[in-house]
């Protein structure tokens, strides 16, 4: 019995791995692209936005401080927040540039040069008639 199970599953398995469309076409659209754009660049936004609330805010916890004696002040044990709050600032400062590149990168492909086919009215015996002509499109979107 266990073996028909065993069996069955794997059959399934196999059966679902190599059921998958070979020619699964994943062209993106020029919206697809800008709206992939916008969806980074806000990405980017909100991890420089975050990270330099991040920064500032270790930058204002008081370090720990020496008495006239010497010794660390009690009153001044936050040097391992500080440090995390600095460091986790500036990890995510640094982190949201690939995605600021990314966002033109996405930006650039939507306002590519393209071919379209144009249809113009043309006067064809006392009417018009639509006729297509190659032209080349440049859209670019603000």
């Amino acid at each position: 019995m266990k073996k028909i199970i065993v069996f069955t599953i794997l059959l399934i398995t196999a059966n679902a791995t190599f059921s998958q469309p070979s020619n699964v076409s994943s062209t993106l659209t020029k919206q697809d692209y800008l709206q992939k754009s916008k969806h980074q660049k806000t990405a980017a936004w909100i991890l420089m936005g975050g990270g330099a609330t991040l920064l500032l805010t270790g930058i204002v916890i008081p370090k720990g401080a020496l008495t006239h004696s010497g010794f660390l002040d009690d009153t001044y044990k936050n040097d391992g927040i500080k440090d995390a709050f600095d460091l986790t600032g500036i990890v995510s400062m640094l982190g949201s540039i690939p995605f600021f590149i990314a966002s033109s990168k996405n930006k650039k492909k939507a306002a590519s040069l393209s071919f379209k086919n144009e249809p113009i009215p043309k006067l064809q015996k006392n009417s018009f008639v639509y006729r297509t002509i190659p032209a080349l499109t440049l859209k670019i979107y603000l």
